[in-house]
Formats: C-alpha cells, sequence, structure tokens
C-alpha cells in the first residue's frame, strides 16, 4: 500500500509513467511494471485489486457525465483501463468533467487535467470498469438516472449543450443522432422550453475540413439540429445554462437582446 501511494502521489507531481517507474525503482528497489502504474494512476484498482467503486444511483453529478459522454466524451479499452476520455478546448468545461466524473467515483479529488500538444486539447482521462460498462450502452437505458428529479435533468441538459451546443445568432445544438435529438427537445418542452423543429444540418457525403490538421474528411451521417426560440432563452439560461464562460457570455448577451425583444413586443401590443 505504501508503493501504491508513492505512485499516486508522484503522479499528482506530473510525472509520466516511466519517471514514476525509474523513480520507485531507485528508492524502493522495486521495478513496477508501466501497465500497473497506468492501473493505479487512473484510480482502475488499488493493489488489493478493487474496482473503482460505482453504483448507478442518480445524481446530477451523473447526468452531467452521461450527457458528456453522449456528446464529446469518449469510451475506450486500452490495455487494462477501462477509460472515460473528455478532450477539448475549453479548461473550464474539461475542470466540469473531472469533477463529475470524480464525484461519481467516489474519488477525493478531481481527476487530473493535462494538455495534449498531439491533440491541442485539454485531457481528463479517467478510469472504472463498473462505470464504462453502465455508460456502454444504447442511450435509452439511461432515462432513468436522467429523469430522477429537475436537477439530474438539467445536469444532463447542461453537459449535451456544453458539448454539442453552439450560441452566436442563435442557441443551436447538433447532432447525428435524430432520436437522442428528439429526446433532448423533449426534455425542454417539459421545462416549458420552446425549440424549433429538428431538421437536417449538414448531409452525409459533405466534406468537413479538420481545424487542427487542415485535413478533408467525407461525413458519413446526416447531422440534425434544432434551435431553442428567443422567448426561451432565458428561460434555458435558468434551468440549463453552460459550464463553459465563453458560450455562457454569449447566453448572457443572448437573454439581455431576448428580454428587450419582449419588452418592444409587448409596448406594440399595448399600444394597439
Amino acid at each position: 500500500m505504501q508503493l501504491y501511494g508513492r505512485v499516486r502521489e508522484l503522479s499528482g507531481f506530473g510525472l509520466s509513467y516511466r519517471q514514476i517507474q525509474e523513480a520507485v525503482l531507485r528508492n524502493r528497489q522495486v521495478r513496477l511494471a508501466k501497465s500497473t502504474i497506468s492501473v493505479w494512476v487512473n484510480g482502475l484498482h488499488g493493489p488489493t485489486g478493487r474496482l473503482n467503486s460505482f453504483r448507478p444511483n442518480p445524481t446530477p453529478e451523473l447526468a452531467y457525465v452521461i450527457g458528456v459522454i453522449l456528446g464529446d466524451g469518449n469510451l475506450n479499452i486500452h490495455g487494462y483501463n477501462a477509460e472515460l476520455i473528455l478532450a477539448v478546448t475549453d479548461h473550464d468545461f474539461a475542470e466540469e468533467f473531472s469533477r463529475c466524473l470524480a464525484k461519481v467515483l467516489h474519488r477525493e479529488r478531481p481527476y487530473k487535467i493535462r494538455w495534449s500538444e498531439r491533440k491541442n486539447r485539454w485531457v481528463v482521462q479517467g478510469s472504472s470498469i463498473l462505470l464504462h460498462k453502465f455508460l456502454n450502452c444504447e442511450w435509452r437505458s439511461f432515462k432513468k438516472c436522467i429523469e430522477h428529479c429537475d436537477r439530474c435533468r438539467g445536469a444532463f441538459l447542461r453537459a449535451f449543450y456544453d458539448s454539442e451546443g453552439s450560441i452566436s445568432r442563435k442557441l443551436v445544438v447538433s447532432n447525428t443522432r435524430r432520436d437522442l435529438l428528439r429526446y433532448v427537445q423533449k426534455l425542454l418542452k417539459d421545462a416549458n422550453i420552446e425549440t424549433t423543429s429538428l431538421r437536417v444540418d449538414t448531409s452525409a457525403g459533405t466534406s468537413l475540413k479538420d481545424p487542427r490538421t487542415g485535413r478533408i474528411y467525407l461525413r458519413r451521417k446526416d447531422c440534425f439540429q434544432f434551435s431553442v426560440r428567443m422567448q426561451s432563452i432565458s428561460k434555458f439560461a435558468e434551468y440549463v445554462g453552460f459550464s463553459i464562460e465563453r458560450k455562457s457570455k454569449r447566453l448572457r448577451a443572448a437573454t439581455l437582446r431576448a428580454n428587450q425583444w419582449s419588452s418592444v413586443d409587448s409596448l406594440r401590443s399595448s399600444a394597439l
């Protein structure tokens, strides 16, 4: 257990697996395999082989993790690790996912957020066989956790909009899964948030340029989207919102415009 604690401590200093391996060998005369270090650092299990603690009890944090995995997040099996990964441009998005993931897996501290030069993204990476197995299912199986209460519904929607939402002239959400977007629409409708009709945004077969590499790809699937109507922007800001300050700032500006539009419209109606 002392070795386990030392490995976790060295990881907290930002050392690589190789550096941790060399430090333990130098100080404790024990050569740990990199796979063992990886398993311990990522919290898959400790020296006793105990699995990361996870039970699918509905909480806002679990609803947020579900929303991220259905959006920008990824599930991956790498060696001994059953990984949950988020790689994003916004550090505050990574922070919120790290916090929620740690809470779901009963960790005392959030997961480490690291900058990847190769991906040009902030990366959060955690491991749990039990949580990975729970999340690696058809999205409809998550409804019980998502719809548990208003806080869970709001957390799920915020995570999904953090991942798939954008706001400039309109508040839009896009995804290739039409049925999932219809479910998101239903959750918003239940919260009295009005949306436009679901429509195809980009068709399969059209080209997509990766801004990081410059490579051109062909879309394999249709991408669908809908918008939140102007009169519901304020309600969306109150009930859902964003974890990302960049998007939150735009949402505040959109809310102000929506309130001004509503005031002008009321004045016009009263003048008639």
